[in-house]
């Protein structure tokens, strides 16, 4: 890992040093803006970081082999976003506002479609990395990550895909989709599927 990767490493820690250094000013001296302070640093910090980062380091689906020293953008992206993977819920309060979950994902910068429900304990580990089309229900527990590391002879492979749903599907509760995940307009994944693309993982 190259010495950027592991200063990146540090940023989920420095993040919730920010985030109770914010909310202790709130409660010690409450105001207005206290308040916004906390919820910029909790919510708007992080995704800031992550679109700039994406400006000079995009993630691109890829195959690679972490194993070497060499800078990989998907990790810092990782970690970026690793304190709402690690506690999610800081997420859930934005699912009780409609659209409102869809519009969090879509500053990530995920393609997310209109009407799409998402239960509260949904699981989706690479934010940037969906694209999801209209009218799409997600049942509960079900969890999405468009990536994954697999040893392979002496290399260690991290396979990024982005995971696609189209418009009127329908996941059922305690799915798992994968890296390369591709789920058809219209058609349902039963429950505790799991649904992956199998080319790049066989």
């Amino acid at each position: 890992m190259t010495i950027a990767g592991r200063l990146a490493a540090f940023f989920p820690t420095l993040h919730l040093a920010l985030i109770l250094a914010t909310l202790c000013r709130f409660v010690v001296e409450p105001s207005l803006n206290a308040g916004l302070t906390f919820v910029a640093v909790l919510y708007l910090m992080p995704v800031a970081l992550y679109r700039l980062h994406e400006i000079f380091f995009p993630v691109k689906d890829i195959v690679s082999d972490i194993s070497k020293r060499i800078y990989n953008p998907w990790w810092t992206s990782h970690c970026l976003q690793l304190t709402f993977v690690a506690m999610p819920v800081i997420e859930g309060p934005l699912h009780l506002v409609p659209g409102l979950f869809s519009f969090w994902l879509r500053m990530w910068g995920s393609r997310v479609g209109r009407r799409v429900h998402w239960t509260p304990k949904v699981e989706i580990v690479d934010r940037g990395l969906l694209e999801i089309g209209d009218d799409v229900v997600i049942g509960h527990l079900a969890a999405f990550c468009s990536h994954a590391i697999t040893p392979r002879r002496d290399r260690l492979l991290l396979i990024v895909r982005r995971i696609a749903v189209g418009p009127r599907a329908f996941v059922g509760a305690e799915c798992r989709l994968g890296p390369g995940a591709v789920l058809a307009g219209g058609e349902t994944l039963k429950v505790r599927s799991v649904l992956y693309w199998k080319g790049v993982l066989e």
